[in-house]
């Protein structure tokens, strides 16, 4: 089966495009104009904003082709729809955008747009964030977001209009079909792997699959190993003799040097492990950290 991600040959092809710059001044970021709030601060108001479009063809059974979705940076809060049936651009464009802030039916979007501008393509699309369903069943956070649910099991594969409801044990989130909808279903009882674009339709908040690719079947095992990596928090960094890392929850710490040789791998636990470092020899190492929930890393330097 595909992988979920099909980013790697986007990134390698981006080394061989050209990027502009544009005279089109930015004025808010995402989040800015989402404003950590359930209604946008700015509604109303003209914006510039940029981000890298992570689906496009959202369509309508109604109106057709009503817009796509951008991103400017990974987590919560920094993805908007926009509303445009002129432009066409392709995931992983970088765009700059002027357009209208608006709530439509409780979903912040960009209208009336008066400035398109493609910066660059063949760009990675930000990481989706691995939510639980329940978290995204309730979360205004997310809106607009590229997010993942795992190992989330189809309690109803067929809701009506298209939708279908998974549970990963935390509570239930929908599923839409604006973009994608399996060939055969969804299976009823079968666990599924989603990625999509979280919309605000009729009261819920629901899952946008984009591509086939955006949907895994079966029970992952091993799924801190399986999933992308997020960022890890250490400190002090550069360090000496010990070092704190940002996590909650037991979980293997594990340092590889310039090599790619294991030098450490502990067990922690507990909020803001401490972890002594002082055997290790100067140099940068790449810190690992997986538990249960995911994997993190970041680069070390001791000194």
């Amino acid at each position: 089966m595909k992988h979920i991600y099909a980013w790697g040959l986007a990134a390698a092809l981006a080394f061989g495009l050209q990027t502009t710059s544009s005279a089109q001044a930015v004025t808010h970021s995402i989040a800015e104009i989402q404003g950590e709030l359930f209604s946008s601060p700015l509604v109303g108001l003209s914006v510039t904003t940029t981000g890298i479009v992570t689906a496009n063809n959202m369509t309508s059974a109604t109106s057709g082709v009503i817009g796509y979705f951008i991103q400017d940076g990974e987590g919560p809060w920094n993805g908007i729809f926009v509303y445009d049936n002129t432009q066409a651009p392709e995931i992983g464009d970088e765009v700059i955008i002027e357009g209208e802030v608006q709530e439509f039916y409780d979903v912040t979007e960009l209208v009336n747009v008066s400035y398109f501008e493609t910066l660059s393509q063949g760009n990675d699309v930000p990481a989706p964030s691995v939510v639980t369903t329940g978290e995204l069943a309730s979360s205004e956070a997310y809106e607009g977001c590229l997010v993942q649910v795992v190992n989330a099991v189809c309690v109803n594969p067929d809701a009506d209009y298209g939708e279908a409801i998974f549970d990963d044990g935390s509570g239930e989130v929908k599923t839409n079909d604006y973009m994608y909808l399996p060939e055969d279903g969804w299976i009823q009882d079968e666990y599924y792997a989603i990625t999509g674009c979280i919309h605000y339709t009729f009261e819920e908040y629901k899952i946008e699959p984009r591509y086939a690719d955006d949907i895994v079947t079966g029970f992952i095992n091993g799924v801190s190993e399986w999933l992308p990596a997020q960022s890890l928090n250490v400190y002090p960094n550069p360090a000496t003799d010990a070092i704190r890392i940002g996590t909650e929850g037991a979980g293997f710490l594990t340092l590889t040097d310039a090599m790619g040789r294991e030098v450490m791998n502990v067990q922690v636990q507990g909020t803001a492990p401490s972890v002594d470092i002082s055997a290790l020899q100067a140099g940068t190492y790449t810190a690992q950290f997986t538990s249960n929930s995911g994997r993190w890393v970041t680069n070390v330097l001791v000194q």
